[in-house]
């Protein structure tokens, strides 16, 4: 009788150790599973939160350049004012490609203020920009600083919490 007591005794603890193991191991298993897959999706909330740090500092950057640009005329700028200018359009690129590549990588990041970015870059680059006679224009250089703050607060705002982006 008391065989019998120790066999089910013996059994039941089996049992539970096979369960608590299985369980931690099959715990470790979905913790491994879902951190791969929101690796590969481009979930991981720090990555993404630095590569819009990394936009927002591109676009600071392009503003700085376009008002140093603007508030002096043509002449003045001289040889430094091509390498700015070679500056100004390669960061113009390297934004639209940030967006892109954000856009496409995580679906918690939808940009829609593509207005504001070619408003942006109208006023950076458009008009008599690469004019050779060009005059210092203070008010477009305000109104580059604008056009950049209000960018990067609508590309802070094109986050979407992770219950925004599945639904």
């Amino acid at each position: 009788m008391w065989e019998d007591k120790a066999f089910l005794g013996s059994v039941l603890t089996s049992l539970v150790l096979t369960s608590l193991v299985g369980g931690a191991l099959g715990g470790a298993l979905i913790m491994a599973l879902t951190n791969t897959v929101l690796s590969r999706i481009g979930l991981r909330s720090g990555d993404l939160t630095a590569r819009i740090d990394d936009l927002c500092r591109d676009i600071e950057r392009y503003a700085d350049i376009g008002v140093h640009v603007w508030s002096m005329p043509t002449a003045d700028l001289g040889v430094e004012g091509i390498r700015l200018r070679s500056a100004l359009y390669g960061l113009q690129r390297r934004i639209e490609m940030w967006l892109d590549l954000l856009d496409r990588e995580s679906w918690l990041f939808r940009f829609d203020a593509g207005d504001d970015l070619i408003a942006l870059f109208e006023a950076v680059t458009g008009g008599d920009f690469p004019e050779a006679n060009r005059a210092a224009d203070p008010a477009r250089c305000q109104d580059i600083q604008r056009r950049a703050a209000g960018l990067i607060v609508a590309i802070r705002r094109s986050r979407r919490s992770l219950l925004h982006g599945l639904f």
